[in-house]
């Protein structure tokens, strides 16, 4: 009988330890997703330069970011979880949402709009 008793007791120590660690890996996710500044006028997302250095967004930026993608489309861009995260070779850049951005973090303006050639911008011949 204490041998059952000692096989209970272990199981519900182990048992208690297993809720304790997944308690504390959703707290940690939860606390992860909350926004690190206040709500700000601006696009919803900035760009995190590969020095750190954030930026707004151009208008070809948004209109990237606002186009709908396939999941396993691998042309869809890349979209940071938090500031801190790294691509796959080891930089900075990236997409993130304003809201993730630590509030020490300033936002530079976007950069100059480069004139591009477009389908749109090129004139059709008169006939």
């Amino acid at each position: 009988m204490e041998l059952l008793y000692s096989i209970v007791q272990l199981f519900l120590v182990a048992l208690a330890g297993i809720i304790m660690a997944i308690l504390t890996y959703v707290a940690v996710l939860f606390l992860s997703a909350l926004p690190r500044r206040p709500k700000e006028p601006g696009f919803e997302y900035v760009y995190v330069n590969d020095d750190g250095g954030t930026r707004e967004l151009d208008e070809d930026e948004r209109a990237y970011l606002m186009t709908k993608f396939h999941p396993a489309d691998g042309n869809r861009p890349y979209i940071k979880s938090k500031y801190s995260a790294q691509t796959p070779d080891g930089k900075l850049r990236g997409y993130l949402r304003r809201r993730q951005l630590p509030k020490r973090i300033r936002v530079d303006p976007a950069p100059e709009q480069k004139e591009t050639f477009s389908p749109k911008s090129i004139r059709k011949p008169l006939t």
